[in-house]
């Protein structure tokens, strides 16, 4: 639907790294289409596909090859640690033996290590086995409310703050701005949010085709702080949350 848009954009806008996320991108019943489109609109850039991992033997031949064909980095995100020897099997059984280039782990959990398959695929393992606090949390009524950061402030602290997103042919600030308004539009019966809050909300505009082609330079605003980066934390006090037991 909207692939005359993103090949549009390709003219305007040099990527480095794009990666192919979800919810669970092996899910899609046509990634490898759109494995095939997004290497053609941005032939020199490394595209990567942000995955835990689990549905990695399941995957069918026509994906496979074109993984291998596009150069594919597998971008695996474990979050417990029983998983790995099960995610790196599935990874031998579909792309070959692995050989391991960069090893950063830090313990208890943390770090990654990097892999070259056999069929030249790069392997990445990112040890995850802690969320840091996102823009929702549990407030006192078991519901779930924004913070009410300084802007600034959490823009600093912010790990995402240099990953775009696209949706919908636009280019988003943040993958907050994409999903907060359909995840309140969904599960409003969860949330509490604040009719200030909910009206900044409204007055987020992601950047545009249109807007691009105007002012070329329209994308560099997205390197800044936004005043809807109020609704994510200004610190992380080390607080983490385990996402999974054994």
């Amino acid at each position: 639907m909207y692939t005359d848009i993103y090949k549009q954009w390709s003219d305007f806008l040099d990527v480095d790294r794009i990666a192919l996320l979800g919810g669970e991108p092996l899910l899609h019943p046509k990634l490898h289409e759109i494995i095939l489109d997004v290497r053609s609109w941005w032939p020199n850039s490394e595209i990567e596909i942000t995955s835990n991992g689990l549905l990695v033997d399941r995957i069918k031949p026509t994906l496979q090859q074109s993984i291998i064909d596009n150069s594919i980095t597998l971008y695996i995100s474990i979050h417990n640690e029983s998983w790995v020897e099960k995610i790196k099997n599935s990874i031998v059984k579909k792309f070959g033996k692995l050989t391991l280039l960069e090893s950063q782990r830090t313990q208890p959990s943390g770090g990654h290590d990097v892999f070259n398959s056999e069929s030249g695929n790069k392997v990445v393992f990112e040890y995850t086995y802690y969320f840091r606090p996102s823009a929702l949390q549990p407030n006192k009524d078991n519901k779930l409310e924004l913070h009410n950061s300084d802007p600034q402030m959490a823009h600093e602290v912010c790990d995402m703050k240099m990953s775009f997103h696209f949706w919908k042919g636009c280019l988003y600030k943040c993958g907050v701005m994409v999903t907060l308004p359909y995840m309140i539009k969904q599960k409003s019966s969860l949330l509490h949010i604040s009719d200030g809050q909910l009206n900044l909300l409204n007055q987020y505009q992601p950047v545009t085709l249109d807007e691009i082609k105007n002012t070329p330079r329209a994308v560099d605003k997205l390197f800044d702080y936004i005043p809807q980066c109020e609704f994510c934390p200004s610190n992380y006090d080390g607080k983490q949350r385990k996402i999974f037991t054994e």
